[in-house]
């Protein structure tokens, strides 16, 4: 009885994988494998791995970008050729919710109909606030707003949310949360997208925004594994190096992505920070690291889930071992999947070096097995062929998320400072003069023209005297300027004074005459080189509802009620 058993379910798995066809997309019915898989265990999952091509098999660890909002031939050549195991979509991918769910159904369709007839992770770097990818979607406040509001409900909300949006737009992994404790002023990458200073804080926000995000369906990325929170170098340009005692790291880095494992997080993101208490060999990245990767983060750690690479094009790889290289010295380091976001020849090249690697013995095949087996699980366990047909942006609720988006805001933009500016009463009869800078407009995901300036906007839709002005980079402002003469308040909008001083020093100059607020609207690390200005407001970000929630708190509307998550004085 048990023989025949086993025989109908090899039967019946052979059929399941045999059915994938080209119809596999369109048919209105047709069976869930990766469910199928779930559920059959070990045995099945190493069934479908006997029967894949080396060249296949390899494949499938690698995440790659491409360019343009359409299927080209280079995407194409990837799937199809090269067995690609997912893609990452950026803002050169996306001009609006219809055409994303549009290119992600292609996608897959290529997907399923390829080689080993897998789908595909497809991921986005959605954290919200300052790093967005999806236009048209909600821009939700960032994970250092969600730190000021400081209420898991609301982390977890968004995380939901999130998930909805990219669930129904074909993204099935988003690239966040970002849990990096941000306990250096001076870090030029993670800055407002960490939850803030304090590990305990980032473990609580973090954790209830992975559980919201896969409620979803969407799997969670934890990053930066060990920790990019206390540096002073972008690994984007060049290696940096954390040398923390471990009982410090155990403390603070380490703490936030110890209690992610605990709650499920689906996939852990590696950092190209050499970590010397770890890492005994000079100059190695976490991200090529055994020590890091596999006697810390899969034995000691025991994470049990995906570990997936920042992209291997960065400088801090480049730089020291190369793209090529270090994707086989990642997959040795116990990395599953090999991100490489945009050289198409890189890619190629990337693969076929692994490849090469497992044939002259370098790498086992086994080895290479053992991620395939948790790529498999992961995709039986978030996807669905149902799921592969229909990704519609119809179905997405968006004036739902835009009102937890703006509750959010509305909870975490926060007072700094106030001599006696705020409330402003009579604020109808009152001249306003508004400053930003032209050098401080980055991109915010979606009609970027119509969004350079919304808080001027919103503030102009409801005050009769407000004047703007836009300063180009370096250009300064005298303080008779015939827009701010006789003002009663001027609001400078500062995007990252720390980077760019003379955001700081016009602040300062025109404070010596005015009543001078300055609002953040990226980098709350501004207020450490204001001293002469009479108020100081943030949102964290620039995100449409946390200006709209700064222009509330300066018409009195609401109550300031966010508290710094970081140490700024």
């Amino acid at each position: 009885m048990r023989n025949k058993i086993i025989l109908s379910t090899i039967l019946l798995f052979i059929i399941l994988f045999s059915s994938l066809t080209t119809s596999a997309v369109s048919q209105e019915q047709e069976f869930d494998i990766f469910n199928f898989l779930k559920l059959g265990g070990d045995f099945l999952m190493n069934s479908k791995i006997a029967e894949m091509s080396l060249e296949e098999k390899v494949g499938q660890l690698f995440q790659i970008g491409f360019s343009g909002p359409q299927v080209d031939s280079k995407i194409k050549d990837m799937i199809e050729n090269y067995h690609i195991g997912g893609v990452i979509y950026f803002s050169r991918n996306i001009e609006n919710p219809a055409q994303t769910a549009e290119l992600s159904n292609q996608l897959q369709e290529l997907a399923v109909n390829s080689g080993a007839k897998l789908p595909l992770f497809i991921s986005a770097d959605q954290e919200g606030g300052t790093v967005t990818r999806l236009k048209g979607a909600t821009h939700f406040p960032g994970n250092m707003a969600l730190g000021a509001a400081n209420n898991k409900e609301f982390a977890y909300l968004a995380g939901e949310a999130v998930g909805d949006e990219l669930k129904n737009l074909g993204i099935n992994v988003n690239l966040a949360p970002d849990l990096d404790v941000n306990n250096n002023p001076d870090n030029p990458v993670i800055g407002v997208r960490s939850f803030g200073e304090d590990p305990k804080l980032v473990a609580e926000l973090g954790t209830s925004y992975i559980k919201g995000l896969q409620s979803k369906g969407v799997i969670a990325t934890a990053k930066h594994f060990p920790g990019h929170g206390d540096t002073a170098v972008d690994s984007h340009l060049d290696l940096p190096v954390i040398r923390h005692s471990r009982s410090r790291l155990e403390e603070v880095e380490l703490y936030p992505f110890k209690k992610a494992i605990e709650a499920g997080v689906d996939s852990i993101m590696t950092a190209h920070i050499y970590f010397p208490t770890i890492e005994k060999e000079k100059g190695i990245p976490a991200t090529l690291s055994k020590a890091v990767l596999t006697d810390l983060l899969r034995e000691e750690l025991n994470f049990k889930g995906l570990i997936i690479t920042d992209c291997m094009e960065m400088n801090a790889i480049v730089n020291t071992f190369g793209t090529v290289e270090g994707a086989v010295k990642t997959i040795e380091a116990g990395s599953d999947t090999v991100l490489v976001s945009h050289s198409y020849q890189k890619q190629k090249k990337a693969i076929n070096a692994v490849i090469k690697a497992v044939k002259n013995g370098r790498i086992s095949e086994e080895r290479i097995n053992q991620s395939l087996k948790r790529i498999l699980s992961l995709k039986g366990k978030r996807i669905s062929l149902a799921e592969l047909k229909e990704a519609d942006e119809n179905k997405i609720n968006f004036a739902a998320h835009q009102k937890i988006a703006r509750e959010i805001a509305e909870n975490a933009v926060t007072v700094v400072k106030n001599e006696g500016v705020l409330p402003l009463k009579n604020i109808e009869s009152k001249k306003i003069s508004v400053i930003d800078f032209e050098m401080g407009r980055v991109s915010l995901a979606e009609d970027d023209d119509k969004k350079r300036n919304l808080f001027f906007k919103y503030l102009q839709e409801e005050l009769n005297k407000v004047e703007n002005i836009t300063l180009q980079e370096g250009q300064t402002i005298t303080v008779n300027n015939n827009k701010i003469i006789d003002s009663d308040l001027v609001i400078v909008c500062t995007y990252n004074a720390a980077v760019n001083r003379d955001q700081a020093r016009i602040a300062e100059k025109l404070a010596a005459k005015y009543d001078v607020l300055v609002l953040a609207l990226r980098n709350p690390y501004d207020y450490k080189y204001l001293n002469q200005t009479q108020a100081f407001i943030t949102t964290y970000d620039y995100s449409p509802a946390s200006q709209k929630a700064a222009v509330d708190l300066i018409k009195g509307e609401i109550s300031a009620r966010g508290k710094l998550p970081i140490s700024i004085k």
